[in-house]
């Protein structure tokens, strides 16, 4: 018998078994991720696409080819024929999922593939029932074994490639489908070309029988409809399975990011209970995940908490968490040892039907806090007292006196400075210096009330701020700072005393500003100690205006002497009995541009307290061995100029070669300089001594002014390399009115002619005072009898005689 195929079901035939393989691939790419139940899943669905599909192909094949008779199944055979192909199919995918990580196994499992497709084809053959028998050909059976063997171990390669590489052949999913739909309707189309049907009479068929037309369809219809469910169940599972693991990754790294935080990170129901701790959080506060999960948030509370929020933490985060929830607070966390600690804290929160949760992100700040106070400590406070300092000092000041208007109050300012403390730090250094300011802080401090302000100033000066006080709380308050610091103090095993200054300024009689008062006071304390230390004062206008004056006439002392204002006047010095004027001494005379001429009493103690008289005194010297200098070039015979040496000048460690280089750049020979040095000077032996031989050698000559009226001593006379004496002013203007006095007179004089020595009287003013002197025999005079100092133009004069040869003017 000859029959026809179907074109339409030919190629339906092949379509389906295209499509078991597509969505045969499609499911092995989510074999390769399952486990457990889930890959059981998996076999089953591969299995039943698949092997619904080669049946369903197999049987539309079937009922393409039209042998002009009506063809029913056997519904027994063709059960078994199913079986053999879902068998097959379910076998396949099993393999796949116990990977084929050798050859062989996709040899042998191919085999055992192929033995079922091959009798799901033949056993469907059987399941024929028609009046025809089937014979075949076994060279073509051999060949439809043989491309059943091949499809087999190819589809096990390319579902083993597919699950290991589903992204790298995802492109190449259509073309497999197609090879291994070829591969399977070529089998088929083999086996059926291998069966040769003859017509034969039948009996009729008792056994139970399908009829194939309805089946067909329904079997088609119903393979698409499971292959296309299988296909959107996958895409579906994928979608998930993605989703799932979107949301594990991100579980994942949210639980990766909050595990190597820095911040610890707590999570906590609505009912305060841990339900996540991280490891910063184990660092944080001491508690190790197992102890703190589970258990409520109290646990890191501080007790100071509950006394500002009674309630608990539990009704706090329930109702009050809403005012801090997206801002950053900073609040105090309870440490497992009991520590209470400074911690920033930002909370989130998120719901659902039943719950609250809230994510807490905390931050030890204790360093920060640290910091914090350290930079306060640097901007606001002394470093070495810790006490405030300036900056801190104004700003309280201010809100003092702002108080203080307010409420129509006093506030008082006291400065205190430490004298002789310089002394200090030169003999024991600025170790001990630092030490003793600290132990006189602890005495401020001590002797401070509750509502004083006590701050470093500066170096060794201190200022109080007194609130709500008065003239007499402030002058008491500076008597008790008096006693307190009249102790003495041990720094080392060193005993030291040091006693303070004090100026006291008043709000509002004295000033409206915290700068005024401040100055002030300064002023106050400078007059204090002015007038030997050890005290306190009040400060008052009269006070200011000296100070005034001499911070003026500070200022004007730096510029006096490049504006012109400095000037040199000599006086001279006569020799007794014969009247000569052979000599003279250099004094100096400041002609201030507003204040007129300041007298030397004035501004010479200024100008020794300041330093300034080192540049002064070398102006000085260099201008009088000048003027001297040129008058000896003019012809005139003198013998020496006097200079006044101050005490600072003579103990400048350069006072010597300064003196050197003055003659050297005058070219003045030495003989002719004679230094006037006070008693003052030489209160010092062991560097005065060295200084005196080192002039002495240099050939000049030395005098010892105003002998008498300060600390005399015979040893002066014994010792030192002097050269004149002379006999201050005071003893001779009351020569004829003291008889003390004229012994006086008469013992220095005596003393001088003993010893060889040039005397000279000073401040002579009237002819007995003259006479007397020369009746002791006194060497030589200075004073208003002879000539008030005059400047260098009047000496010439008055007192030279024209050189011979020389030119008339």
């Amino acid at each position: 018998m000859t029959g026809s195929y179907n074109t339409w079901f030919v190629i339906l035939s092949i379509v389906a078994a295209v499509a078991a393989s597509f969505a045969s691939l499609t499911m092995v790419e989510r074999l390769k991720k399952a486990s457990g139940l889930t890959k059981w899943k998996w076999i089953a669905a591969g299995g039943l696409t698949l092997g619904g599909g080669i049946w369903s192909m197999h049987f539309v094949a079937m009922l393409a080819y039209d042998m002009g008779m009506p063809v029913r199944y056997d519904s027994w055979l063709l059960t078994v024929s199913i079986l053999s192909s879902a068998g097959a199919s379910f076998l396949a995918f099993y393999l796949m999922s116990r990977g084929l990580k050798k050859r062989i196994d996709a040899a042998v499992g191919s085999i055992v593939i192929g033995l079922g497709i091959i009798s799901m084809h033949y056993i469907g053959m059987e399941a024929m029932i028609m009046e025809a028998a089937i014979r075949y050909d076994a060279q073509l059976v051999a060949a439809s074994a043989a491309i059943a063997f091949a499809a087999s171990f190819t589809a096990l390669i390319v579902l083993k490639s597919f699950m290991n590489y589903p992204r790298r052949l995802k492109r190449f999913k259509i073309g497999a489908s197609l090879v291994l739909g070829a591969g399977i309707s070529g089998m088929h189309y083999t086996g059926m070309a291998s069966a040769s049907f003859y017509h034969v009479e039948t009996s009729a068929q008792t056994d139970p029988f399908i009829d194939p037309t309805p089946l067909g369809y329904i079997v088609t219809f119903g393979v698409f409809v499971l292959i296309g469910l299988f296909i959107l169940v996958n895409r579906y599972d994928t979608k998930m399975e993605e989703h799932s693991d979107h949301i594990l990754f991100m579980d994942n790294l949210y639980q990766t990011i909050v595990e190597s935080a820095n911040d610890a990170v707590i999570t906590m129901n609505q009912e305060g209970k841990i339900l996540a701790w991280n490891q910063a959080a184990v660092d944080t506060f001491g508690f190790s995940q197992k102890e703190a999960v589970g258990q409520l948030i109290n646990i890191v509370v501080p007790p100071s908490f509950y006394e500002a929020h009674p309630e608990g933490a539990a009704l706090f985060l329930q109702k009050g968490a809403a005012r801090v929830i997206g801002q950053t607070v900073e609040l105090e966390g309870m440490h497992a040892t009991g520590r209470v600690f400074p911690l920033e804290l930002s909370l989130s929160s998120t719901s659902n039907d039943e719950q609250t949760y809230y994510t807490g992100i905390i931050r030890d700040i204790s360093e920060r806090i640290q910091q914090q106070e350290r930079i306060n400590e640097l901007v606001y406070k002394d470093e070495l007292t810790h006490l405030p300092n300036r900056r801190m000092l104004n700003d309280h000041l201010e809100t003092v006196l702002m108080q203080a208007h307010k409420n129509n109050e006093e506030a008082g300012v006291l400065f205190l400075d430490l004298d002789r403390f310089k002394q200090i730090n030169d003999v024991y250094g600025h170790k001990t210096g630092d030490a003793l300011l600290k132990q006189v802080t602890e005495r401020l401090q001590a002797e401070s009330g509750d509502h004083d302000f006590a701050a470093r100033q500066s170096g060794d000066e201190f200022i109080l701020v007194l609130r709500e006080t008065s003239s007499y709380k402030a002058g008491m308050a500076a008597s008790q700072l008096l006693d307190a610091l009249r102790e003495p103090f041990f720094i080392d095993e060193v005993e030291l005393f040091v006693t303070p200054s004090i100026g006291i300024s008043l709000y509002p009689q004295d000033g409206l500003e915290a700068d005024d008062l401040i100055k002030f006071a300064d002023t106050a304390m400078y007059q204090a100690k002015q007038e030997g230390g050890n005290q306190y004062q009040f400060f008052t206008m009269e006070i200011n205006e000296v100070i005034s004056r001499k911070m003026m006439l500070e200022t004007g002392l730096r510029k006096a002497a490049g504006r012109g204002e400095i000037e040199i006047y000599y006086q001279p010095q006569v020799v007794i009995g014969t009247g000569d004027v052979k000599s003279f001494e250099a004094l100096v005379r400041w002609n201030h541009r507003e204040l007129g001429l300041v007298s030397p009493l004035d501004f010479i103690p200024l100008a020794e307290e300041t330093k300034l008289i080192i540049p002064l005194g070398k102006w000085i010297l260099k201008k009088a061995c000048t003027q001297f200098k040129t008058w000896l070039d003019e012809g005139h015979e003198l013998f020496h100029i006097s200079v006044n040496i101050s005490a600072v000048q003579f103990n400048d460690p350069g006072f010597v070669d300064s003196v050197k280089q003055i003659l050297d750049e005058t070219g003045l020979d030495p003989k002719y300089l004679d230094l006037e040095l006070t008693e003052s000077v030489v209160q010092n032996p062991q560097t005065a001594i060295p200084f005196m031989h080192e002039l002495k050698a240099m050939g000049i000559k030395i005098s010892l002014d105003d002998f008498g009226t300060g600390y005399s001593s015979l040893n002066y006379l014994k010792d030192f390399p002097l050269d004149t004496l002379k006999i201050d002013k005071s003893f001779i203007q009351t020569i004829h009115k003291s008889s003390k006095d004229r012994a006086v007179v008469d013992t220095i004089i005596h003393m001088a002619l003993n010893l060889n020595l040039n005397v000279i009287a000073e401040g002579v003013e009237t002819p007995s005072q003259l006479d007397y002197l020369i009746s002791r025999k006194c060497h030589q005079y200075q004073g208003y009898l002879c000539s008030a100092p005059v400047p260098h133009d009047q000496i010439t004069t008055r007192f030279f005689q024209p050189v011979k040869g020389a030119p008339l003017t």
